[in-house]
């Protein structure tokens, strides 16, 4: 038979317990964007998309980087033109180290379509040019040096790739590997 004491002690252990569930999915709810509810912290909409699922689109913010070997890029001269692929990497990254000479592969097979600029995250040219040199890459690169671009577009790990439209809007963005079909959805957009 249980004691009365350790009865209640259950009650108060139960209690504790579903209490935290709740919050703690509360606080999932609201940070995840649950309850049909497309707005950042900020009051912004919430454009950022996975894979290449549609969502409301936003013109790409502009930036002009200097190029590793000379000159400068500008996305915005790319507007009107052809889509654009950015891809964030570092020379440190494996995944990048596996991921670039497909992206390069794909940029070879479709490069009058869609341009891919490689985006190199806070490292200076003299790493990122044997780096580049190694795995063949021909695609342009530019130099991230300060990390402004990565946090204009809120990049916060390496190997990640921002689609943007001929128009020029921010259309997608791929965690990870790019695929064919993320080129491909991209040039048909």
């Amino acid at each position: 038979m249980k004691h009365p004491h350790e009865k209640s002690s259950y009650l108060y252990i139960m209690a504790v317990v579903i209490g935290i569930i709740l919050v703690g999915g509360t606080v999932y709810v609201s940070r995840s964007g649950g309850g049909g509810n497309n707005e950042t912290q900020a009051g912004k909409p919430n454009t950022a998309v996975v894979g290449t699922e549609q969502s409301e689109q936003r013109l790409a913010p502009n930036f002009t980087l200097n190029q590793l070997g000379g000159g400068t890029i500008e996305l915005a001269s790319y507007r009107g033109q052809k889509p654009v692929v950015l891809d964030f990497f570092a020379t440190w990254c494996p995944n990048c180290r596996r991921d670039m000479p497909h992206l390069n592969n794909l940029y070879e097979k479709y490069k009058d379509q869609v341009e891919v600029v490689g985006i190199d995250l806070q490292e200076q040219a003299s790493l990122v040019e044997p780096f580049v040199t190694d795995l063949g890459i021909t695609f342009p690169i530019a130099l991230d040096t300060q990390g402004k671009v990565s946090q204009l577009y809120g990049v916060r790990y390496t190997n990640f790739h921002v689609l943007i439209d001929k128009a020029g809007n921010v259309v997608g963005s791929v965690p990870g590997d790019i695929k064919e079909s993320d080129i491909t959805n991209l040039i048909g957009e």
